[in-house]
């Protein structure tokens, strides 16, 4: 019976190849952009679930959002709460400067450079391809390489027991385990894990400095919450004898979601889901319009089945199965142009994702329920519907059968339209968002800014000024500052001390503090509001009392003083760096646009800076690259010459939402697409339908013209509905995900409009098309046709 079900249903499929054509066509694109979306959520969703204890790992914060911790925290948890198996520190080096790692003549910046307790092998799941985890990081300058690193550095050679000298101090370290790399859904990786006590502060245990991840194995996934209220207990014991504010808390973080909650994926994901399922909805929809529409071809067929015994559970069945072979097609084609798309989708979104349907069950689960879900969503009502139909109203009202559904066929249109509408205005809202991140004044001039990582290190210090003075000397070369954080990558922060204002120790608010030379405002451009700018000191003369500090407007206002008031207080940084304020400069978004100005003090410390920034003259970019690069050369031959423009860095900051402006514009233009592949095949079913009107409306005198305003003003409505009903949704997403930005540009009841527009005229160049056709069909042929 099954068998016939088919061979019936194959027949069917190949006798109108027309619309058998624009439903397989629309779900084979709707179950391909299916297919793409789940392969990158299941990505993102599977970060760090590598691990085999995942469930178990937390990473320790100060408060709810510090990622980084004081030293004292590792210690004090083993030491003190049971529930706690294993706990591990990193110090992320590469996060404020990599550190060059050299091997006999080759020399690289590593920006994947970590120093972790022995005991980092006890929490994470990290395979060692060579060497033991039980002593590979146990003594002081010990390294772990990665795989991909080892092969780098030291081809075929085993590196077991051979040294990489780190810094600019040139310190060996010696390679004791090799391990594999980590998958890319991790979101620490690590290249090389030098040992923890190699460093001062790995016997040090203090509260007030906070620099390092603490990650904590417990006992059981349920310990949290037992972990947490004794974490509690000791933060107050730390109160008590004052090594913490009164402020100060810990929180569990758990590492399966750190990549989704933490940094803030889970909106992207939760959207992208939203948006796979309204393109497969859309396509399904096509599907149960031209089936409907397709009613009253149809129902003779129904009816003479039903004369000849036909029960209504076969009929059912039949159309079921019709349903069921045009998904398994679709989805066959879904697969291929899936393959054909996904170096392109990987493009956009920046993955390396890959279709395994040999070896991922989880893929063929996926289709399986496209597959039921698609066969049955889009053949359940059309089945159900033309099986209804009773024989005897069939052959006296056959041209009555197939306006049954109209009204149904009218709301899918409006749903695929709305659809198309909260896509197209998704998408200029971001790309409006992005513009407007892109053309903003960020208080300070990012253009031909080039940042050179400098590094801590005796040498560099030393041959800073020399570098300096060399790079001035060429004249495609305007200015040379050094800085310890770029704008937009602020990192850390300080108590605010102020004298008069703010000097309880348990209650200064926060500041951010960066260290710089005295070249700093005029190579960022940064504007002087009140007071002057640094005066060049020696190093021996910057000692805590003579420090100098430049204040933002921000900084001043939480002060409560004016421009002009700031000058001359004493300030400090956490209790250190005593000093005067010397000038007050303009706001400036040191932080990306998604968070508000807040106070920044810069002081003048030229030991403490990691970069150097290089303005250059507009002109040839590449030739006075190409003079930098001598000058680096020359002064620094034993320091790569590694560089970035500032602007670069800036734009980075916003990769996700320029790759989500990339695959909303995509899923707008496929949803529009299958929307319109079903309206022109609902088009050419209604015009068909309306024939002999069209030919009598031809002989009364109807112009083209007028004949294809009657055709296509019932499908104008329909947008227009759907835009209404898309309006408010849209700008209730929009709105949300603008929540995301302190700084963002207004919506515009213009975009709105404009995207109703588009819609609408697509909308009516797919129907025109067929309006214009039958508008053109001599009146006698349709007449006689009739």
């Amino acid at each position: 019976m099954l068998k016939n079900y088919f061979k019936i249903a194959g027949r069917n499929l190949r006798r109108n190849l027309g619309y058998t054509s624009i439903n397989i066509g629309g779900l084979a694109v709707g179950i391909a952009c299916v297919l793409l979306i789940l392969a990158y959520v299941r990505d993102e969703a599977g970060y760090d679930d590598f691990h085999v204890d995942a469930e178990r790992i937390y990473r320790v914060h100060v408060g709810e959002d510090q990622e980084v911790t004081p030293t004292a925290i590792a210690p004090v948890l083993k030491r003190s709460v049971p529930e706690v198996e294993a706990v591990t520190r990193l110090y992320d080096v590469g996060r404020f400067q990599p550190p060059v790692v050299r091997r006999g003549t080759m020399q690289a910046l590593e920006s994947s450079f970590f120093y972790a307790d022995s005991t980092v092998f006890d929490v994470f799941s990290l395979p060692l391809v060579v060497g033991s985890p039980s002593d590979a990081l146990s003594r002081p300058r010990t390294l772990v390489i990665s795989q991909t690193l080892a092969a780098k550095y030291f081809g075929d050679e085993n590196p077991i027991g051979q040294t990489l000298e780190i810094g600019q101090r040139r310190t060996p370290f010696e390679i004791t385990a090799v391990m594999a790399d980590l998958p890319s859904q991790s979101h620490v990786q690590f290249g090389l894990m030098a040992s923890f006590n190699t460093t001062g502060w790995a016997d040090r245990e203090i509260w007030d400095s906070a620099n390092f991840f603490t990650y904590a194995k417990l006992v059981n996934a349920g310990a949290a919450s037992a972990v947490s209220a004794k974490m509690a207990n000791l933060v107050e014991e730390a109160r008590i004898s004052g090594l913490v504010d009164d402020d100060y808390s810990l929180s569990l973080f758990p590492l399966i979601g750190i990549h989704l909650d933490f940094e803030g994926r889970s909106i992207y994901l939760y959207l992208l889901s939203a948006i796979a399922l309204m393109i497969l909805l859309i396509a399904c929809v096509n599907y149960i319009n031209l089936a409907t529409a397709r009613g009253a071809r149809r129902a003779r067929e129904v009816g003479v089945r039903k004369v000849a015994g036909a029960e209504r559970l076969q009929l059912i069945n039949q159309f079921l199965s019709e349903s069921a072979l045009t998904t398994l097609l679709a989805l066959g084609l879904a697969v291929l142009i899936a393959e054909l798309a996904l170096p392109f989708f990987n493009d956009i979104t920046g993955k390396t994702l890959d279709l395994n349907y040999f070896a991922d069950p989880m893929l063929w689960v996926s289709m399986a329920g496209i597959l039921l879900l698609v066969g049955i969503a889009g053949g359940a009502y059309p089945a159900f519907m033309l099986s209804s139909y009773e024989p005897g109203h069939i052959f006296k009202t056959t041209s009555q059968a197939g306006t049954g559904g109209s009204g149904l066929r009218r709301s899918l249109v409006v749903f695929q339209f709305s659809v198309s509408v909260v896509l197209i205005v998704g998408t200029a809202v971001i790309y409006q968002q992005l513009r407007y991140i892109q053309d903003k004044d960020l208080g300070f001039n990012k253009e031909q800014l080039v940042v050179l990582p400098m590094g801590l290190g005796n040498a560099i210090e030393e041959s800073y000024p020399s570098i300096r003075g060399a790079l001035l000397q060429e004249t495609q070369i305007e200015s040379v500052a050094a800085i310890n954080h770029i704008p937009g990558y602020q990192e850390g922060g300080y108590g605010f001390w102020a004298a008069g204002v703010f000097e309880d120790s348990n209650t200064l608010p926060d500041i951010g503090g960066v260290p710089s030379d005295p070249h700093v405002v005029e190579t960022l451009g940064l504007r002087l509001v009140a007071g002057q700018d640094f005066l060049p000191m020696t190093a021996d003369s910057i000692t805590s009392g003579t420090y100098q500090y430049l204040l933002n407007e921000a900084a001043v206002a939480e002060a409560g003083w004016t421009p002009e008031e700031a000058i001359g207080r004493r300030i400090a940084l956490s209790g250190n760096r005593m000093g005067a304020v010397r000038g007050v400069i303009a706001d400036y978004h040191f932080l990306s646009l998604h968070e508000k100005i807040q106070p920044l003090a810069y002081f003048y410390e030229p030991s403490g800076c990691n970069y150097m920034l290089v303005r250059l003259a507009a002109g040839n970019t590449s030739e006075a690259m190409e003079r930098v690069a001598e000058v680096w050369a020359a002064m620094l031959p034993d320091r790569p010459f590694n560089y970035t423009f500032l602007d670069d860095e800036i734009g980075a900051l916003y990769r996700s939402e320029q790759q989500t402006s990339r695959v909303f514009f995509l899923s707008a233009m496929l949803a529009i697409f299958i929307a319109c592949l079903g309206l022109f095949g609902l088009a050419a079913f209604t015009t068909a339908q309306r024939r002999k009107e069209v030919g009598i409306r031809k002989v009364m005198g109807a112009s083209v013209w007028q004949v294809m305003v009657l055709l296509t003003k019932e499908f104008s409505w329909l947008v227009v509905l759907g835009f209404g009903i898309a309006a408010p949704i849209a700008f209730a997403i929009t709105q949300q995900w603008l929540q995301n930005f302190a700084y963002k540009a207004p919506l515009s009841i213009w975009l709105f409009l404009t995207a109703g527009l588009l819609v609408l005229c697509i909308a009516w160049f797919t129907v025109g098309y067929q309006a214009f056709r039958a508008a053109r069909v001599n009146p006698v042929n349709a007449l006689r046709y009739e």
